[in-house]
Order: C-alpha cells, then structure tokens, then sequence
C-alpha cells in the first residue's frame, strides 16, 4: 500500500490573509489586544491544517512562517511610510 501526502497551499503566500493580519495587527491600540489577536489567529490557522491532515509536526512551523510573512507586510509598510 503506498502512503498518501498532502500538499497543502503555503500559508506565507496567502497574501489576502497576510495582508488582512498586518492591517488589524497595526490597527490595535495595545499590544494586550495585539496578543490576543495572534493567539486566535494561530489557534484557526492550527485548527485548519489540522483539518487538513497536516502532519502535527510540520504546523508549528507553517504557522511561523505565515507570521514572518505578516511582520513581512508591516515592515514593507513602514519602509513605504517613511
């Protein structure tokens, strides 16, 4: 029997949901608000892959590299600001 792999769309390149995240993350007037945000985001971003089948192994890390592409966003907005 052959083992099955799933090929799950890279969240780091979800540009609408990177975009969105920076946005609200800019947005919060305290960094209380702010850690509460991420929190529920990584907790639907880790329930998804979850669904999905991903292996538990690779979602810590699928989910860091959505959140390096959202600080990604809010520094190349920084930049274009200054």
């Amino acid at each position: 029997m052959s083992e099955t792999q799933i090929i799950v769309f890279p969240l780091a390149r979800r540009v609408g949901k990177i975009r969105t995240a920076a946005a609200t993350l800019k947005a919060m007037r305290t960094e209380k608000m702010a850690r509460a945000y991420r929190a529920q985001i990584t907790a639907v971003l880790l329930n998804h892959l979850c669904k999905l089948g991903v292996d538990p192994v690779e979602r810590p890390e699928r989910v860091c590299e959505f959140w390096r592409a959202v600080h990604d966003e809010i520094a190349k907005g920084m930049e274009g600001a200054a």
